[in-house]
């Protein structure tokens, strides 16, 4: 952890990658072998050398916001993305090419605002915007298959914004999703129809922004909210009396006091260390100092 701590204080993508003007960096993802996607505000796609971190290429094949990049568990040298246009694109960073490899959309209607992909590199997962007032979607493609459409769709378990969809790491059928409604769901995808697929709901009681699979053997789902609470849920408790909730705080920023004595203003996101069996949790302040 106190090595971990260290890079983090030495890290800024943001000044070493040095964009002619001025841009934000939305999502990050790493490649087993050396480069790292950066999605951006201006709509592009960067690759870097994870490194150095200097600028080996950039993509340019969306024309509304990023919602997230993702390289292929099995073939590394393939990333996708995701965006507000309405599709998911897969890119060969080994080409220099300016057209994406391939290309999955659904309903004209459907903008996404987040995407996954399954750690068998079968599946892609895109949640939807609400669509006219009422209606979210979490729709699926066959990777193996880009040609073939749609392969289905859940209408049923969101009624606004699904802000994140993500694919369990070993479980290639096991997904949770969560939305501006406050729910927080879990499916599993070999049961088929949507009723039957989905095995869990929580509520976190507020608008969430992110789930994290965590636990030694990712039996438990993290949740942060857009207003700083944090819930910890143990789906191994599924077909058990006991309760799901680990932890429940709808607003962590005054719960850990830093050395300041102040506490986290926002936090960041999670993520479960599998070497070090802890589950990592980043705040920051306003002053930018991250905790």
């Amino acid at each position: 952890m106190e090595g971990l701590e260290e890079k983090l204080k030495g890290l800024s993508i943001a000044r070493r990658s040095r964009p002619e003007e001025p841009t934000y960096l939305l999502d990050v993802a790493l490649q087993s072998t050396g480069l790292l996607a950066v999605s951006c505000s201006d709509l592009t796609v960067h690759i870097h050398d994870k490194d150095t971190l200097n600028l080996l290429r950039e993509y340019r094949g969306h024309d509304r916001p990023l919602c997230g990049v993702v390289f292929s568990h099995r073939s590394p040298d393939f990333l996708y993305s995701g965006s507000a246009d309405g599709t998911v694109k897969g890119w060969d960073v080994r080409c220099v090419a300016t057209e994406p490899a391939q290309i999955f959309k659904s309903d004209p209607s459907h903008s996404y605002c987040s995407f996954d992909l399954s750690c068998s590199d079968a599946l892609v997962c895109a949640g939807t915007e609400q669509v006219n007032d009422e209606d979210s979607f979490l729709v699926f493609w066959d990777v193996r298959k880009p040609g073939a459409g749609l392969l289905g769709v859940y209408s049923e378990s969101h009624s606004d914004d699904i802000t994140q969809v993500r694919f369990h790491p070993r479980d290639k059928d096991r997904l949770a999703s969560c939305s501006t409604d406050g729910l927080v769901n879990v499916f599993d995808l070999s049961r088929g129809a949507e009723e039957e697929a989905l095995l869990a709901t929580c509520n976190s009681d507020s608008s969430a922004g992110s789930v994290c699979w965590s636990g030694a053997d990712y039996t438990q789902l993290l949740c942060l909210s857009h207003d700083e609470g944090l819930h910890l849920w143990d789906l191994g408790q599924l077909d058990t009396e006991e309760p799901l909730t680990i932890f429940s705080s709808s607003d962590v920023r005054s719960l850990t006091p830093l050395a300041d004595g102040g506490g986290v203003d926002y936090l960041v996101g999670g993520s479960w260390l599998e070497d070090a069996q802890k589950l990592l949790v980043v705040g920051g302040k306003t002053a930018g100092i991250s905790t």
